[in-house]
């Protein structure tokens, strides 16, 4: 009787795991059976009948199978949609996911006694699953099998047009495959809860809170599976979520972009970015603060152990120029050029040299002037970029070039040539991220780029004002000059300033004893 016991128990595990893995109606599972139909159970035909009498006169059991289910198509319910307002920050599956995200939230909802059955065909998921995970006598949980019930009662959920539930049971099968080091399908159930946050009717901190942790959990899962890339990709969106719903040009908090550039240097770490010195918050995860800044061996052994953890993988360097283009509109200068010398920095590492890698250096040039610093910039262009033979004849060299030209001479009429839109650098402008092609409509021939007007109203007021200040003085004869213009007034003061700046350095050099004056004092002496 024993052996009877232990073989029937065996088939009833048998049964459980196959319906788990493979699917099927097996009711020697553990879970419920599949409940009928409302609508069957309700019928008096049905009731009336009795298993006893013909096939003719039994009433058939209505099904999805049995009948074309209502489908209504649509991209989520009428409360979670996601708002397409331009100036607000979308969900980071928006920002880099691109088309895949889109195409993603496409989903086909069942409606009527269709979505009645799959919500029922859910919960008997989610019992099977509670049950895998009960300790009895004779058996132990099963989480494997546990997950896969959770993972298919949130398929079912899914088409029913469920968030919460599906988002819920999304996150417990991911808790139960991370226990079982199934780290991939774990990272795709926590991804998929993360894109469900962003369209959930949960507040927007809370949508911040959840998109971050479960961002944070795939990327846990993609390091413990060994995929440095995806990590790195988990990393950036996790940072992301904590900006989700904000203004699109509105400066980003210190905590935020603490974190945004932590996700930077998991793509490529500080040792191997020559622009480590524009990160603004936090320090490298490779500095050790007991070590001496002197010490060429701890230098050395950064270095080595940086170039086995930067991520080199197939358009890596489009999320971290991704990244640039965001903190560029939103102003974090300093922040943004960090970005992209880590791009600049993975291309690199390549060893390939490719159209990309010019546009990376010229998109450094053109943040830097951007930044008023047309020094590092020269420094960088003669430095770095010239040293590469390939960069030489690209188009990118010489619209940098003529902008470092420009800048560096102060000559406000070839920068306006150079960054013309039917001028020669018309091509490589417009093969330029548009962040950057904005940027340099921006630069100054003497410092930082002017920030954008965002008082629209206060400026709409101010002629009413002037107006109302003016009209007593209108009746006296005195009639005020005429303004110059913008244009000429700013190369006035330019010419006024440079002038300025000469003067004051004649006074310094004379009160050195170097000036024209002290010259001819000592023309005046006879030595003879």
């Amino acid at each position: 009787s024993q052996d009877h016991t232990t073989m029937a128990h065996y088939k009833r595990d048998q049964a459980s795991n196959r319906d788990a893995l493979f699917g099927g109606a097996s009711s020697g599972g553990g879970g419920k059976p599949r409940p009928s139909s409302t609508r069957s159970a309700a019928s008096p035909t049905a009731a009336a009948s009795s298993p006893a009498s013909s096939p003719t006169v039994a009433a058939p059991r209505p099904s999805p199978r049995n009948k074309t289910p209502r489908i209504h198509s649509t991209l989520g319910s009428s409360s979670n949609t996601p708002t397409n307002d331009p100036q607000i920050t979308p969900g980071p599956s928006s920002i880099f996911g691109g088309k895949i995200a889109s195409r993603n939230r496409l989903v086909s909802i069942l409606n009527g006694q269709a979505k009645i059955d799959k919500m029922a065909e859910a919960e008997d998921y989610r019992l099977k699953a509670k049950q895998a995970m009960t300790r009895g006598i004779f058996s132990k949980p099963d989480p494997i099998s546990a997950a896969n019930f959770y993972k298919r009662a949130a398929d079912a959920y899914k088409a029913c047009g469920e968030n919460r539930l599906e988002r819920l049971h999304r996150i417990a099968s991911g808790d139960l495959q991370m226990g079982q080091d199934a780290y991939a399908t774990a990272a795709a159930e926590y991804t998929r809860a993360a894109e469900l946050a962003e369209i959930s009717e949960e507040t927007l901190a809370r949508k911040r809170q959840e998109c971050h942790k479960l961002h944070s959990d795939a990327a846990t899962a993609w390091t413990n599976m060994g995929e440095k890339g995806r990590a790195a990709e988990s990393t950036v969106k996790a940072a992301f979520g904590l900006i989700m719903g904000q203004e699109l040009t509105a400066a980003i908090d210190k905590k935020a972009l603490a974190r945004i550039e932590e996700s930077i240097e998991t793509f490529v770490p500080d040792p191997l970015n020559r622009k480590r010195n524009y990160r603004r918050n936090g320090i490298s995860a490779y500095d050790d603060p007991n070590a001496d800044p002197n010490d060429q061996s701890a230098q050395r052994n950064a270095l080595e152990l940086a170039k086995q953890n930067i991520v080199t993988d197939a358009f890596a360097h489009e999320t971290l120029f991704q990244i640039g283009a965001e903190l560029i509109r939103r102003r974090h200068y300093e922040s943004a050029l960090y970005a992209l010398g880590a791009g600049t920095a993975s291309l690199e590492a390549e060893g390939f040299a490719t159209v990309s890698l010019s546009r990376a250096y010229v998109s450094e040039i053109i943040l830097t002037l951007a930044m008023g610093d047309t020094v590092a910039a020269l420094q960088d262009f003669q430095r770095v970029h010239l040293q590469r033979t390939s960069y030489l004849s690209s188009r990118e060299c010489a619209l940098g070039e003529d902008l470092i030209r420009a800048c560096d001479a102060m000559d406000l009429d070839a920068l306006d040539v150079a960054r013309s839109k039917t001028g020669p650098h018309r091509a490589a402008l417009a093969n330029l991220e548009p962040a950057l092609r904005g940027l340099v409509v921006d630069i100054r021939v003497s410092g930082r780029a002017k920030k954008e007007k965002k008082n629209v109203d206060v400026v709409s007021k101010k002629p009413a004002k002037t107006a109302a200040a003016v009209a007593p003085a209108a009746a006296s004869p005195r009639k005020s000059p005429p303004t110059p213009s913008k244009a000429e007034k700013s190369s006035e003061d330019i010419l006024k300033e440079t002038a300025a700046s000469f003067e004051e350095m004649d006074d310094i050099m004379n009160q050195m004893g170097l000036g024209d004056g002290e010259e001819d004092d000592d023309d005046e002496i006879d030595l003879t």
